[in-house]
């Protein structure tokens, strides 16, 4: 027999068993199909990059599973009062007339996530660096005892230079800082400003960093927080990193457009646990202690519930939440994304919540910074569009928000993205808050935005050439992938 025909027997039988490998898994049939076509294509490298980073390893399941117990029995611990107070909260908010509480929703983020639900919050929408950041500078530079600071992106550039100096300064006051980042977003973070801070008594470390016992088998599980903490009393949580273009654009956006919030009240404890779960897990340095944990008295009433998106809780809490939020529409569904690259149930929602005659709106960014997932977005609105979903893309910079409005009663705002990445495989952390009067603020900034926007229509689909069709087509088909 040939050699050439040897070869091409040898890559089937290659083939076949590698893609039984891959189908026993049990993933979401568009993320087997995209590594079965990537293995296809690339033999080796394909199935070497699914071992690596398309399967979960057991043994590291196992032991994610046990940390996740150790977590939630210490979060419950920490914040017995407010957990004793649940049903009281809900029975409290339920019996209010001026807006339409879903006991689903408590429910289902209790049970995904273990979210309780806060009564006692200040909360202010910041709709950009500009807003964000000189308030956060201000909250820093008035610590008294500690911050704590976790992050996707820490740039290193003039913004995170002057934030520098400031921990700097308050850590030699003798404020306690610890910062998180994610090794891969902050792959080019300084080491020189990395030293620099660690001199100084700051605790900086990487989140799933190559030296992380789990490195390899948990590289595609990236941490997408964007969260800080001052005090035990003020939390930040939205989608804005550290880094000059969330301030300005910086050289390639004329603007950037984003979402965060700053919290003042029981929710900012909340956020203290989420942090510290995520310091335990990198440095075994436990904070789950009553100092980070002060007592505090607000008078401001904005239920909230905050909720974390882990691998290791077994439940895709943030996929169920939006999920749920759309079926529980009853007039509005408002969904700010950069991207757009759904699953097939939430998908299914939108469309269902078009033609049951809700107004169903969609604004992702116009001008991209990722060509593949903004390619994959055209790919299905041919039939939102068909359903009467209106779709808009922002062309005045870069849109970054991440925000789901419903029924200008509800609303959230947080770190997931509208894309499989955010909705299966990231650390997300996303703020539910039950309160028309920050719904209709969130409701005014998105049509404001939408001034800013072109309409997509069914007609501007139709000029889409068959090439481009086909190339969106090939970019969705690798969107599980990304």
């Amino acid at each position: 027999m040939e050699t050439s025909t040897l070869l091409v027997i040898a890559y089937y039988v290659y083939l076949f068993i590698a893609i039984v490998y891959v189908v026993t898994r049990n993933k979401e049939t568009p993320s087997t199909f995209a590594w079965i076509f990537l293995i296809a294509v690339f033999p080796v490298l394909g199935f070497v990059l699914y071992v690596l980073i398309g399967r979960k390893s057991l043994r590291t399941s196992k032991k994610q599973k046990i940390n996740e117990k150790h977590f939630v029995g210490s979060m419950k611990r920490i914040l017995s009062g407010l957990f004793k107070q649940q049903k009281k909260a809900i029975e409290l908010i339920e019996k209010r007339k001026d807006l339409e509480y879903k006991d689903k929703l408590f429910q289902l983020l209790y049970r995904n996530s273990e979210s309780i639900l806060t009564l006692r919050n200040r909360v202010k929408i910041l709709r950009n660096g500009r807003e964000k950041f000189p308030m956060l500078f201000k909250d820093i530079k008035n610590a008294k005892r500690f911050i704590h600071m976790q992050y996707f992106i820490w740039r290193s550039d003039e913004l995170t230079e002057k934030f520098k100096e400031l921990l700097i300064k308050k850590a030699k006051q003798g404020v306690e800082i610890r910062i998180l980042y994610d090794w891969f977003g902050s792959m080019l973070i300084s080491r020189k400003s990395l030293r620099e801070m660690r001199r100084s008594g700051i605790k900086i470390y990487p989140y799933k960093g190559p030296g992380d016992y789990t490195f390899f088998h948990t590289l595609n599980y990236r941490d997408h927080s964007k969260i800080a903490i001052i005090d035990g009393k003020i939390g930040y949580n939205g989608g804005m990193n550290m880094g000059r273009e969330y301030l300005d654009g910086s050289k390639k956006f004329p603007y950037w457009r984003d979402t965060h919030l700053r919290i003042k009240g029981s929710s900012a404890k909340v956020l203290q646990t989420i942090f510290g779960y995520a310091w335990k897990a990198a440095t075994r340095e436990s904070l789950f202690k009553r100092e980070y944990y002060p007592r505090m008295e607000i008078k401001s009433f904005v239920p909230i519930q905050i909720t974390s998106s882990r691998v290791e809780t077994g439940w895709s809490s943030i996929e169920q939440l939006y999920f749920q939020l759309i079926n529980t529409a009853e007039k509005k569904v408002y969904i700010q994304s950069p991207y757009f690259v759904p699953n097939e149930s939430i998908y299914t929602s939108l469309i269902t919540a078009a033609l049951s005659g809700l107004d169903v709106r969609l604004l992702i960014t116009g001008i991209p910074d990722k060509k593949i997932p903004y390619w994959a977005a055209f790919t299905y609105f041919e039939e939102l569009l068909n359903a009467g979903v209106k779709i808009y893309h922002y062309k005045k910079g870069f849109m970054h928000s991440k925000t789901i409005n419903i029924d200008t009663e509800i609303c959230s705002i947080g770190t997931a993205n509208m894309d499989v990445r955010s909705l299966k495989l990231n650390h997300e952390i996303n703020t539910l808050i039950y309160d028309r009067k920050i719904s209709k603020q969130l409701e005014r900034d998105l049509l404001k935005d939408i001034e800013d926007s072109k309409e997509f229509t069914l007609n501007d689909y139709r000029k889409i050439n068959p090439l481009k069709k086909f190339r969106n087509s090939v970019a969705r088909l690798l969107a599980p992938l990304l």
